[in-house]
């Protein structure tokens, strides 16, 4: 899995377009769905639900491999793309990233907010952390 990547992360946004833009997302969905993709393919989907030009498709995958979340190779006169990193390594990596960051700098806060917002929204996550602690404390 690719450690090098860096993303701004949104947490107003929802999803993956949290880190990747929407248009970004959109098409890593296409490209994860079809493990091998071309512009052309990826444009065609796209443009059945909106109006997209063919070089913002092109641009943006583009990036998307400069950012080495896909990989890009020459078949004849086309790219081929396809993911550098599955879907859920893609997520654990940012949610490493994210967490990375705030227990870095504000881990107090982060561990009282997580235990706060699980004993209020997520009880069964919160027994879950529970036995993990109690496994890790024992071992």
């Amino acid at each position: 899995m690719p450690l090098n990547m860096r993303f701004r992360f949104s947490p107003s946004k929802d999803g993956l377009v949290k880190v990747l833009g929407p248009l970004e997302t959109d098409i890593m969905q296409l490209v994860w769905q079809d493990d091998r993709s071309t512009v052309k393919k990826v444009h065609r989907k796209l443009s059945q639900g909106r109006d997209i030009a063919y070089t913002t498709v092109m641009t943006t995958m583009t990036r998307l491999s400069e950012k080495g979340v896909l990989y890009r190779h020459r078949e004849g006169l086309a790219y081929v793309y396809t993911p550098a990193i599955t879907e859920d390594d893609f997520v654990t990596m940012v949610v490493q990233q994210v967490l990375d960051g705030l227990m870095e700098d504000y881990s107090e806060t982060a561990i009282d907010y997580m235990i706060d917002y699980l004993a209020r929204s997520k009880p069964t996550e919160l027994r879950r952390l529970q036995n993990v602690l109690q496994t890790r404390i024992a071992a």
